[in-house]
């Protein structure tokens, strides 16, 4: 007679590391977590691309680079590329996932700041590459994924490349743009590479230009919401007015507290706020040397102060009434004395 243990499903069975499910079990995604299993179930082989979105059911562009990805970055997984089909692979051991990730795609090359090209895209293992070989690129995506609370997307990924790369932005630089854009509640790839791109073309390189930079911003962003609630707009600022704003805080270096000086006399004298006429008051201001709330309220009591003539200047230097003995001297003519 033969004994064996009927173990069902349980004959069929694959090892998960430990550390896998203690580290990350909680941030990785679902698709990051279904590229796991699948590659573990098939410890060893190696998959093509079209293979594993086939397998997963990863239709959407970027599904299976967001979920490689996030595996990649901490070598849990391989990328490998043989020159014509790109291919994952899982890792045998936990010994093997310390080991530096066998990537062979060059990285891509960095662009002019100001050169008005379109970003080239950069594979997922290369993205993996500058992470693991550069101390500081890795702090710049682990702060991009505190701040976003997620594992990076693909979109993401390549957003924080682009600063670096293609904008030129350094690493600090990139850091201050990145929690500012947060601050504000701006987040989207695009609006943050907006912004990059117009640090970049204004040559901010250094912490100290991207403090006074950000010290500008939320200036001007103050003295917008003051406006807006001031003038109770509904809607946004054109980008005309705010060109306005920004020339009045920035190049003329206007305070808040004298835009709003400004605001209040273009209402006493126009019953609405007009740009172009408050535009006129603060570049009077400016050619006048015009900074404080202070010296406005002397300049104007200068103006209304009322200029003596010679006539009304020794009236005033004489001990007398000059025009009492004017009057005086009619009456005695009418009566004849």
């Amino acid at each position: 007679m033969n004994y064996s243990l009927n173990a069902g499903e349980w004959n069929s069975v694959f090892a998960v590391p430990a550390s896998v499910v203690d580290k990350y079990i909680k941030i990785a995604g679902e698709n990051s977590l279904k590229l796991l299993l699948y590659l573990l179930r098939h410890g060893g082989k190696n998959f093509s691309e079209d293979k594993l979105r086939s397998d997963l059911g990863f239709n959407e562009a970027g599904e299976l680079e967001d979920a490689a990805l996030f595996w990649i970055q901490r070598g849990i997984i391989r990328y490998e590329n043989d020159g014509e089909n790109r291919a994952l692979f899982s890792e045998k051991t936990e010994n093997e996932q310390a080991e530096q990730l066998v990537i062979t795609e060059s990285v891509t090359q960095k662009a002019h700041a100001k050169e008005k090209i379109k970003p080239a895209l950069v594979s997922s293992g290369d993205i993996a590459k500058r992470i693991n070989s550069d101390s500081e690129i890795k702090m710049l995506f682990d702060e991009a994924e505190r701040l976003y609370a997620h594992p990076l997307k693909s979109n993401e990924n390549q957003m924080l490349i682009t600063i670096t790369d293609h904008f030129g932005l350094n690493v600090g630089v990139s850091l201050m743009l990145l929690r500012y854009c947060f601050k504000i509640g701006k987040t989207t790839p695009a609006y943050i590479l907006s912004c990059a791109q117009n640090w970049s073309d204004e040559g901010i390189d250094s912490v100290e230009a991207a403090n006074d930079k950000i010290l500008a911003l939320e200036k001007n962003n103050s003295v917008c919401e003051r406006l807006c609630a001031a003038m109770e707009l509904k809607s946004k600022l054109t980008a005309k007015m705010k060109e306005f704003i920004r020339v009045w805080t920035e190049e003329w270096s206007f305070s808040e507290e004298m835009i709003m000086l400004c605001y209040e006399k273009t209402v006493n004298a126009k019953q609405e706020f007009k740009f172009e006429y408050a535009n006129k008051i603060l570049e009077n201001w400016k050619n006048a040397g015009l900074f404080t709330k202070e010296a406005v309220q002397s300049a104007e009591a200068a103006r209304k102060k009322p200029v003596k003539t010679a006539s009304t200047a020794k009236n005033e230097n004489s001990s007398f009434d000059v025009n009492d003995v004017v009057e005086r001297i009619k009456q005695r003519r009418l009566s004849g004395g």
